[in-house]
């Protein structure tokens, strides 16, 4: 454990601390809108690091990144994104897993 820690690692850890301190002091739904930001980031490193990113990740990434900024002014069309990209989300994780089971 000696060794330096991978940079983006360290940057994604720092953005994620950073985010928690700042949703002390921010509206609700910017703690929202860290979140999925996180998810995109850590998507963009993840090849680079040798974890497997299939299309579902990919369209979700391109997703976060057309529909986050809907939270400015669209609280309400975002929630609704929201809700759809979850949802897609955990039906291919259901998907996999029951695969992964037979």
């Amino acid at each position: 454990m000696n060794e330096r820690a991978d940079p983006r690692l360290l940057e994604f850890v720092v953005y994620l601390v950073s985010c928690a301190r700042l949703s002390l002091e921010e509206p609700e739904i910017y703690g929202s809108f860290r979140l999925v930001e996180g998810a995109a980031r850590i998507l963009d490193i993840a090849g680079e690091l040798g974890l497997a990113v299939d299309n579902v990740l990919c369209s979700a990434r391109e997703s976060i990144e057309r529909e986050k900024l809907r939270m400015i002014d669209d609280h309400e069309g975002y929630r609704a994104w929201l809700d759809e990209l979850l949802r897609d989300l955990v039906t291919e994780a259901s998907r996999q897993n029951l695969a992964d089971t037979a």
